[in-house]
Order: C-alpha cells, then structure tokens, then sequence
C-alpha cells in the first residue's frame, strides 16, 4: 500500500567516493577521512592496488591518526565484482566501523573486471552479464551496516560528438575532464564524492549534502577533521529501524532471483 509520511533525515552506512589521478593523495585522503568518520571504531583497507596500501603504516601522519594502526587485506586478481564481495563480507563480519576500498576502480576495468567479463563472450560483448554482477556488488554495499570509502583512479575523458564543418557533418574529439574509471552511475550513488586535484592535493567536492557544503571550500586538503563532522552530521539522524539494512540486503538478493535469495537467507 501506498501512503505519505512526514519526512526525516536517518543515521545511515554512508558510501563516499575519492578520486583522482595516479599520484594525487587518494589513499593518504581516504585512511584520514575514515579516521574521523570511524571514531572508536575500527578501520579497515581492502588494497587492490598490488600491495601499495600498506606503505602508509609508518606515515607520520597516518600514525597519528591511527595509534592503533588499522587493518589491512590485500586483493589480488582477479577483480570481479564477486571477489571484491568477498572482501567486503569479511570486513563486515569483523566488525569494522568504515572500509577503505582501494582502488574501486578495478572491479570495472581491471584483470577479471566487469569488462573483461564483457569482453569474454564468443560471439558479442555480453554488457547484460557484467552490469549485473555490478549491480549486484552495489546493492551490497548499499545495504552494508558499514560505512564504505571507495578510492577511484581518474583520468582524461574523450567523447567523440557530431559538428557541422564547411557544410558537412563530422565525428571530432571533445576533452570532456577528468572522470573517475567505473561503471558511469557508480558515483551517483554515493552521499559525498570528492575528487583530489594531482598538483595541490585540494579537494574538489563533486557531491555534497547541503548542509556539509562549508567542510569544503577552495584550496582545502581532507583530513581526520572532515571525517569527524561528517559523522557527527550523520549521527543527527534518526537511527534505523531494527532490521532495516538487513531488509535491504533481503531485497538486494531476491533482485537476483530465487538461487541468490535462499542463499542469503
């Protein structure tokens, strides 16, 4: 039955996405960011990126952000959406406060992503295959009672459009910026999507609740501190109801039908 209900904002597992080029500070950002945002809580890194993430253990200034160190997993190929799953299942059941997924990027275009999953069809590309094991990656985490960090590599983004030259319609190049390498409405679903600028290492908001827009202003580099206001803004919120994300989940696997809904269940 549909019905009306006065609106009101929820405590919820927040999904935050940083990206930027090879080199802009996306991992160092991230482990501050989800420093504030845990609090007392535990913080993991799930690395996909050959092994890199634990070079900041001995960071000065990861140190003091985590006195306690956080923890860490390292994934290797293939990236399917599944192994990353995987991942995510075990950071769950250990209980982290916030994951730190670095890079995300690989479970679109990395060794047994989604594309070459696409790719990997005889005759055609088989898009329908690869889109539903991201959706189904997604909807995870969607439903995570975790809150989830995705670092993303970003790059410079051709798209090719149709102009009139001299009375003749041609196909030209058109620079259209930096995007972040994943499937195009992954970022979409995130509640804050940043992006690190390569020379400076200032953040670039790209999506921002409204009232958090002050956390980021011109020339700003993310630390432990924006973690923390954003989880104090998020704990304002009316807490979910008892079983809400599990709901989620419930809804997330009967989407994949009947095999995938009695194996969640």
């Amino acid at each position: 039955m549909l019905e009306f209900r006065k609106a009101f904002r929820k405590s919820v597992p927040m999904l935050l996405g940083i990206s930027g080029v090879s080199g802009s500070g996306k991992t160092y950002s991230a482990l501050l960011l989800a420093s504030g945002i845990a609090g007392k809580g535990r913080v993991g890194m799930l690395d996909a990126e050959n092994g890199r993430g634990e070079m900041y253990a001995d960071s000065p200034g990861i140190v003091k952000a985590y006195p306690n160190g956080f923890d860490y997993m390292r994934l290797d190929p293939p990236f399917s959406p599944g192994r990353y799953l995987e991942g995510i299942e075990v950071a769950e059941k250990a209980g982290l406060a916030v994951l730190i997924v670095d890079s995300a990027s690989h479970e679109w275009e990395g060794i047994g992503g989604c594309c070459e999953i696409a790719e990997a069809a005889k005759k055609m590309p088989d898009w329908k295959k690869a889109k539903r094991l991201h959706k189904r990656f997604l909807n995870h985490c969607l439903s995570s009672n975790m809150h989830i960090i995705f670092c993303l590599r970003a790059r410079e983004k051709i798209k090719m459009i149709k102009v009139m030259r001299d009375g003749k319609e041609k196909t030209e190049p058109v620079d259209i910026g930096i995007r972040p390498i994943t499937e195009k409405n992954f970022v979409f679903e995130m509640l804050v999507s940043l992006r690190i600028e390569e020379e400076t290492h200032h953040v670039i908001p790209l999506k921002v609740p409204e009232p958090l827009v002050g956390l980021f202003p011109k020339g700003v580099l993310l630390t432990k501190e924006h973690g923390e206001h954003i989880r104090e803004w998020n704990d304002t919120g009316s807490e979910l109801a008892p079983g809400e994300q599990l709901k989620k989940r419930a809804a997330a696997a009967a989407e994949d039908g009947m095999d995938a809904y009695q194996s969640f269940y």
